[in-house]
């Protein structure tokens, strides 16, 4: 499992470099905390100055199940954050745990079809998020 997930950070990392994304990747955060991915990188979330609706996160689980609340402390200046997970079909209750928490679901576009309507309107695929993630840096001025 260890494996896998490093595999998946591993081409997360090549996808986001391809698409000239900025972002850090386990850059160290509060309380020793390393989120999977930073945007738009690591020196912006220290720096004060640069605003919090610039910065994203997200977390990595190939599975998701209760592991998803470690995304949760892993990034104190961003409030709603972003996991992504090669899990398909993960509960209505749990989706709608992680909607209360401010996490947002990102999988890829072949595993959305395994959850529910109402769950595939709120979860993003990677290329939504990779659209999000760029519009954002094009608000912040890069």
């Amino acid at each position: 499992k260890s494996r896998a997930g490093y595999s998946l950070e591993n081409h997360l990392e090549y996808i986001f470099q391809e698409n000239e994304i900025l972002f850090s990747r386990g850059a160290i955060t509060e309380r020793r905390s390393k989120p999977d991915f930073l945007f738009p990188g690591i020196e912006y979330y220290k720096d004060s100055a640069f605003e919090e609706k610039y910065l994203k996160m997200l977390g990595s689980k190939t599975s998701a199940k209760d592991r998803w609340r470690q995304v949760l402390p892993e990034a104190d200046r961003i409030k709603n954050k972003h996991l992504i997970t090669l899990e398909p079909s993960i509960s209505l209750t749990q989706t709608n745990e992680m909607k209360e928490h401010n996490v947002t679901l990102v999988v890829p576009e072949a595993i959305r079809s395994t959850y529910t309507e109402t769950q595939q309107s709120e979860i993003l695929t990677l290329s939504d998020f990779i659209e999000f993630v760029k519009e954002t840096e094009a608000l912040a001025g890069f």
